[in-house]
């Protein structure tokens, strides 16, 4: 009896050490905006890359991401034409790298002075209808872009101040992003 006693206890001493030992899976939100309290869902996003900007040593580029209800049309490469409804973040954003949106956090510009890590110009749009021109348009006027690159795969995450109101607008998406030369 001792004897199964003792290899019973061993038997549930091993099969502690190997389940309880399980490794933690890795949560990673959803990809998403929040605007006012309520969340509208990202699916996908791109980058529009136009070169470097003649005065300095920086690349221009839009970061565009964009719920599964928008549909981006090609041509040759190019990006053609845009259907569908649904939601977007648009970002002009310059980056020290080129035809990539290099890694770092990137601060809101309201002088337009094109420095490196800064974006300016950009906005989302709610309910975007691209077949009659309409949507919930909000202006960005503060805040930050974090990027963060492993692999194909992009991180990203915002937190922002629209024009209206001063609501806040923060997201994240992770994924790939598609990369058009726009120059």
């Amino acid at each position: 009896m001792l004897h199964f006693t003792k290899s019973f206890y061993l038997l549930v001493l091993v099969c502690f050490i190997f389940f309880g030992c399980k490794k933690d899976d890795e949560i990673v939100p959803k990809n998403i905006v929040t605007y006012d309290g309520t969340e509208f869902e990202l699916s996908s996003g791109l980058i529009l890359y136009f070169g470097q900007l003649s005065s300095s040593q920086v690349n221009a580029q839009v970061l565009f991401l964009y719920s599964s209800g928008i549909k981006i049309h090609e041509s040759g490469g190019k990006i053609d034409s845009t259907s569908g409804i649904g939601h977007t973040v648009y970002f002009e954003i310059f980056s020290p790298t080129s035809t990539i949106l290099g890694d770092g956090e990137y601060t809101f510009d309201p002088y337009f002075t094109y420095k490196e890590k800064t974006f300016n110009n950009s906005y989302t749009v709610f309910n975007a209808n691209y077949s009659t021109s309409q949507g919930e348009f909000h202006e960005i006027m503060s805040g930050k872009v974090i990027v963060k690159k492993d692999g194909n795969d992009y991180t990203i995450t915002f937190d922002c101040k629209e024009d209206l109101a001063g609501k806040q607008l923060t997201g994240f998406y992770k994924g790939a992003l598609k990369v058009y030369d726009e120059k």
